[in-house]
């Protein structure tokens, strides 16, 4: 069975890849601090190796048309005085015959380079005497006494342990401060990123025990830095269009609920009446009214479902198009003639007879004329008239459908708009309220709203909706 793995800790991978390079860092660092100090070292004790053939040249005499030279220990005492190494010295004199010291300290190899740190015939160089690495200083000194004149050779060579430990005791020194600072860098991050990192912690925290039905806003505040805030901004986003959505499903489950117990409770009786009488009549007379009463029932579902659909487009984007809206205001006009006809009703379109050309999306324009002229048919009584009208401006074009029905009063217009919203008339016709709520969100979709207003020519209604010009 395959176990989950715990994710990373964001916490230990930020310290890792921090602390990581200034390991790495402090390696090099810590290498290239034991040559520099090895260096220092070799510079500092070539001095001396000079500074001790000099005091060996210093001592040379000639006598009787021969070079000698006297070096009391005392002499190399002096210069191996709190050393830890053997000195070693040559003197080699103008003939190449060795007059003191050891003749066979290692010789100076070819293409060894003359030191320009100091004002002398001087070379340096490593070799190996008697299974010791040793470092050597080659000095030529001149000679001129009567008769003897040329250059005397001085080699005085010493071993590498002090050498060493000055460079290991450079090292340590470097090792151990450059290492302290690695060390209180990773202390100060770590204590950083907790304190960065505490506010996701709480976070986190509230998020587990929060209850899934709480879908209250986050503090900004729980996030303090301006990096991570946007993780609370976009958190509370989500949270507000999941508290949309929650409200327009509640809203749908429950206007649908409230709007169809009653039709689905006539059609339950229709269809038991029905069942209990013998009379074919009868079952006709009933089957007419499970029909209309279907016929009812879908409508209004369309309706429930296009002012759910519509409440959903509010929060997303609009996509708008040019749309002719005198030519769909006519459309709905002839596809209402015959209805009107019926009732009596003279409906007509008036104002522009070209194209009139506005931004918006033709599917719900076209809902929304037809919301508003079947909200005039049903309220306008028989011999009434109906007008639908677009006219436009530089800056607006205005839709208008004005009746000559009863009207709604200045002090109900904003409960008229309002879903499942039924004013007093005087004139009972079926239906939820729903249209002018439609009419309203359609509106409020395109960025306007619809103006209720009394009809000065008809005495009735008048709807106006202003629409942005497009191309």
């Amino acid at each position: 069975m395959k176990r989950n793995r715990p994710p990373p800790s964001l916490f230990s991978r930020l310290l890792l890849f921090l602390g990581l390079p200034l390991l790495l860092l402090w390696l090099f660092s810590a290498f290239t601090s034991y040559f520099s100090a090895m260096q220092a070292a070799t510079q500092a004790y070539d001095r001396t190796l000079l500074t001790s053939a000099r005091m060996v040249a210093e001592r040379l005499v000639v006598r009787n048309q021969q070079i000698l030279v006297e070096v009391p220990w005392v002499v190399l005492d002096s210069v191996e005085l709190n050393m830890n190494d053997r000195l070693y010295y040559k003197v080699t004199d103008i003939n190449g015959r060795v007059i003191s010291g050891y003749d066979d300290l290692p010789a100076l190899p070819p293409g060894t380079p003359r030191t320009a740190l100091y004002p002398a015939l001087a070379w340096f160089y490593h070799a190996t005497y008697r299974g010791q690495a040793i470092r050597v200083a080659r000095l030529l000194h001149p000679v001129n006494s009567g008769s003897v004149t040329g250059m005397v050779e001085i080699t005085v060579a010493e071993t590498l342990q002090s050498r060493h430990l000055l460079a290991q005791h450079l090292l340590f020194s470097s090792a151990v401060s450059q290492g302290g600072l690695v060390l209180i860098t990773l202390l100060l991050a770590g204590w950083l990123l907790r304190r960065v990192l505490k506010p996701m912690r709480q976070l986190s925290g509230i998020m587990v025990r929060r209850d899934p039905g709480v879908l209250t806003p986050l503090p900004d505040h729980l996030l303090p830095w301006s990096e991570t805030r946007l993780l609370v901004v976009a958190f509370n986003r989500y949270i507000d269009r999941l508290r949309a959505l929650i409200a327009r499903q509640e809203r749908f489950s429950a206007d649908a609920s409230h709007q169809l117990k009653t039709p689905l409770a006539v059609l339950r009786m229709q269809t038991a009446v029905a069942l209990a009488s013998p009379d074919p009549a009868q079952w006709r007379e009933s089957l007419s009214a499970i029909s209309r009463t279907l016929d009812h029932t879908v409508a209004l579902t369309e309706r429930l479902l296009l002012l759910a659909q519509l409440k959903g487009k509010e929060q997303g984007e609009r996509q708008f198009v040019a749309v002719d809206i005198a030519a769909l205001a006519r459309e709905c006009c002839f596809s209402r003639f015959a209805e009107a006809r019926g009732k009596r009703i003279d409906a007509g379109y008036e104002g522009e007879s070209g194209a009139v050309m506005v931004e918006g999306d033709p599917i719900l324009l076209a809902e929304l004329c037809a919301n508003l002229l079947d909200n005039a048919l049903k309220y306008t009584p028989p011999g009434g008239t109906i007008t639908l009208r677009v006219t436009s401006d530089r800056t607006r074009v205005w839709l208008e459908i004005e009746d000559s029905g009863p009207g709604i009063d200045s002090a109900l217009s904003q409960q008229a708009l309002q879903p499942f919203q039924r004013l007093e008339t005087g004139i009972e016709q079926p239906g939820a309220g729903l249209g002018l709520a439609l009419v309203n969100d359609i509106a409020r979709w395109h960025r306007t709203r619809p103006e209720l207003l009394k009809s000065e020519t008809l005495g009735g209604l008048r709807v106006r909706v202003a629409l942005c010009p497009g191309g």
